[in-house]
């Protein structure tokens, strides 16, 4: 049976619709995620392709929605480098608070993680 189609969410019986709803949903995750940045534009494209037949008394019709979101942000951080007399190397994460403080809710600020590279060969220069 034939349907004439009249609006956009008929097409495809709400395929398209649906789609959009979906991508909309992943932009606005997008926006809201703290690791991307919040001034970079996000885009969502609707390609409606018609490809009609040789008589012209029908066409294919072939939706795509595309979606171009914001990618994360590079994050830096200084960390501390240190190597004993036995050549092994540590880094240390500098952070804001301070190892050992008491927190407002009690709780006792942790020590930074530290990262032990093992040996370097100081005979290589």
């Amino acid at each position: 049976m034939a349907r004439q189609i009249r609006q956009l969410d008929e097409l495809m019986d709400g395929a398209l619709t649906e789609r959009f709803n979906r991508e909309m949903e992943r932009v606005l995750a997008n926006v809201f995620d703290p690791n991307t940045n919040p001034k970079a534009k996000r885009q969502i494209q609707i390609i409606i392709d018609v490809a009609p037949n040789e008589r012209r008394d029908a066409a294919v019709l072939r939706v795509d929605v595309k979606t171009k979101t914001a990618p994360p942000v590079a994050i830096e951080q200084t960390v501390f480098l240190h190597m004993d007399d036995a050549g092994n190397v540590t880094a240390s994460e500098i952070t804001r608070e301070v190892p050992g403080q008491i927190g407002m809710d009690g709780s006792e600020q942790p020590i930074p993680s530290v990262i032990e590279f093992g040996r370097v060969d100081q005979t290589q220069k």
